[in-house]
């Protein structure tokens, strides 16, 4: 994973939910942006990958409980690189989708 860039923001843009087709009543706690090894192999790209973290989501989804916040970054960090190594939401196992 050298071409992986993890970063937090506090919250995701309307732009954002719109582009990734958020449906209504639902949130985003995290975002892979890149193209998939399974896609290019073990080639880099010329972009870096991007993971980007939602702080706010986050500790709201999480009712501010630090033990709970915890866990859920890991779950969700976890989650984004996943779709990194090409896995969808199908594949993944039940515990990190």
């Amino acid at each position: 994973m050298d071409n992986v860039f993890v970063r937090v923001e506090y919250e995701p843009g309307t732009e954002v939910l719109k582009r990734v087709g958020t449906k209504e009543g639902y949130t985003l706690l995290g975002l892979y942006e890149g193209i998939p090894l399974t896609t290019y192999g073990s080639r880099y790209s010329s972009q870096p990958e991007t993971i980007t973290i939602y702080q706010r989501t986050i500790e709201s989804y999480c009712h501010s409980d630090p033990d709970r916040i915890r866990e859920q970054v890991r779950h969700t960090v976890l989650h984004e690189v996943a779709h990194h190594f090409g896995i969808d939401h199908n594949e993944m196992p039940i515990w990190i989708r």
